[in-house]
């Protein structure tokens, strides 16, 4: 064989060596020190559990703000205390919001202010006065004052209100009468005031109040189930006060994610007996406003909880804390995203107890198809060509 067959047969020979070998790439195995990982044929090869049902929840609290609300207000502020507790026990990342029922002003839709903050997070570490301090409503108090001081100064003349001179001290003196919660609601999705909503956390809204949207007065004529059969010309809904039509702005606003771990909640006037209290309540403890600012069924707030969106609570309770513990669980129950160690991972397994879980992956958050509880230990198996 001459010299140029040999170096031919070797170089064949070399050239099918290194075909068939092992790539290796120079992956850096000290990055698996803190991560966990062994490199695998060219890979970052990962195999271990987490668990399932801590991650972000962005909390939109519409607080009724209108007259006959501070007993309410006050009872509601010290529970809040246990609810932002179990929060912060399971390590929620959470942001929480308040906007007023009142979308009349010129600041409307804007958040309420935590003492110059537009939310609060676990970062906060008065997070609990400041929510008591913004729950009840400052211009909530001062109105019902506003009301039994006029009566008084009539000599207990409950008929004095019907005057343009009260009128026009009430614009004055109290926010709108004519309560917009879903509105209001619609309004924060619309805007997204201080970008309070994030792209990749659960998104709650609980409504407060001891009346119905625009106070009821949409209605002029229900049936005997309570459906509303003829709307007021005056109070009629805009679309942005229809139910639907804020769960399909979520969809359309905010995408399908936000969409699918959506949650709506309402603490309301759910029966007769609640209205009949809220109806013989007196305004600053004064005997002959009893009555005079009366409530309604919320029936528009509790199309979401009839709907499957969330939970309906009383806002009559003596005791808020058994159904705020279960408007807590609603919420975390729905938190189900787990970041992983890549962007795109390729040959993922995910099972828990055994048996793959629906999901799917954006960039480096894995989202489950279905809602897992919290503390669900959660199996993954995956490969990264890098680590980001």
């Amino acid at each position: 064989m001459n010299s140029l067959t040999r170096m031919a047969a070797l170089s064949f020979l070399i050239g099918l060596y290194v075909g068939c070998s092992p790539v290796k790439f120079s992956l850096d195995d000290s990055k698996c020190k803190d991560s966990g990982c062994v490199v695998e044929n060219g890979k970052y090869s990962f195999n271990y559990s987490a668990t399932a049902g801590y991650g972000k929840v962005d909390i939109l609290i519409v607080n009724d703000n209108s007259a006959s609300m501070s007993f309410e207000q006050a009872r509601l502020a010290p529970r809040f205390a246990n609810f932002i507790g179990d929060l912060d026990s399971r390590n929620i990342n959470y942001r929480i919001g308040m906007v007023s029922t009142d979308v009349a002003g010129a600041n409307k839709g804007a958040l309420l202010s935590f003492g110059g903050s537009p939310y609060l997070t676990p970062q906060n570490a008065d997070r609990l006065s400041l929510f008591n301090q913004t729950i009840q409503r400052p211009e909530t108090l001062a109105c019902e004052k506003f009301i039994a001081n006029w009566i008084r100064n009539n000599g207990g003349n409950t008929s004095s209100i019907n005057s343009s001179a009260y009128s026009a001290a009430y614009a004055q003196n109290c926010p709108s009468g004519d309560e917009r919660g879903v509105y209001a609601a619609n309004l924060v999705v619309n805007n997204n005031p201080s970008s309070f909503i994030r792209s990749d956390a659960h998104l709650a809204i609980i409504f407060l109040g001891d009346e119905d949207e625009r106070s009821g007065l949409y209605c002029e004529q229900r049936n005997s189930n309570g459906a509303c059969v003829k709307m007021s010309s005056q109070f009629a809904f805009d679309q942005m006060d229809q139910p639907g039509f804020l769960i399909s702005n979520v969809k359309d606003k905010l995408g399908a994610d936000k969409f699918n771990s959506l949650s709506v909640h309402a603490i309301v006037v759910k029966d007769q007996a609640c209205l009949n209290q809220q109806n013989s309540q007196a305004l600053d403890n004064y005997a002959p406003t009893t009555g005079l600012v009366s409530g309604s069924y919320g029936a528009n707030f509790l199309a979401f909880t009839n709907q499957g969106w969330g939970m309906a609570a009383d806002i009559c309770s003596s005791d808020y804390t058994s159904q705020l513990g279960q408007i807590r669980t609603q919420i975390t129950d729905r938190i189900k995203d787990i970041v992983l160690n890549c962007s795109n991972p390729t040959d993922l397994i995910v099972t828990v107890s055994g048996s793959p879980v629906s999901h799917h992956i954006d960039g480096k958050t894995l989202k489950f198809n279905q809602y897992l509880a919290p503390g669900t230990s959660v199996t993954l198996s995956y490969k990264c060509d890098s680590l980001n």
